[in-house]
């Protein structure tokens, strides 16, 4: 007995764990987000094991939640106050202080505990991390019309149609 009366220990290899899992696999997420979080918004179903499955378990996460909904509220404030001394990429101030209590909603959208589809949840990441997006500079989608849609993509498909077949 090469140990003795202890157990032989386990010893896990890269076989086999799962390619999804580890720092390695949240580190390229976090490089990639904004590209995976298009392809959620897209509606492409997420693997687990992969990185658009690991970015989908994030935005479902309460921390990341909480996350994007301090970033949403902290836009607002930024837009109240004078001109940053950071290079920050800034919000259109105007628009975001005209926004402010559709951007509040959706913020306080985030913070309950109610469950959320990861559509939605990855539009309001797009909004926030993105710098090319209706928060950060005008294009051809208002800020309004952008919150508004990430405020009904954020109720689940099944409560939806709870809600219709109630209403029929």
């Amino acid at each position: 007995m090469p140990y003795g009366v202890f157990p032989r220990p386990q010893v896990r290899t890269r076989s086999h764990s799962s390619q999804g899992s580890g720092f390695g696999a949240r580190i390229r997420t976090r490089l990639h987000r904004n590209r995976l979080d298009r392809q959620l918004v897209a509606g492409v179903t997420p693997n687990p094991l992969t990185p658009l499955g690991v970015r989908a378990a994030q935005l479902h996460s309460p921390a990341t939640r909480a996350q994007l909904a301090n970033a949403l509220v902290e836009t607002v404030g930024e837009a109240h106050r004078g001109t940053p001394m950071n290079i920050r990429p800034r919000p259109q101030r105007a628009e975001v202080r005209a926004q402010a209590e559709a951007i509040l909603a959706l913020a306080s959208r985030l913070r309950e505990s109610t469950p959320i589809d990861i559509r939605g949840a990855a539009m309001v990441a797009l909004l926030v991390n993105d710098t090319a997006s209706p928060l950060h500079r005008p294009g051809t989608k208002s800020l309004g019309d952008a919150l508004a849609e990430a405020h009904a993509a954020l109720i689940p498909a099944h409560a939806l149609e709870h809600d219709l077949q109630q209403a029929a």
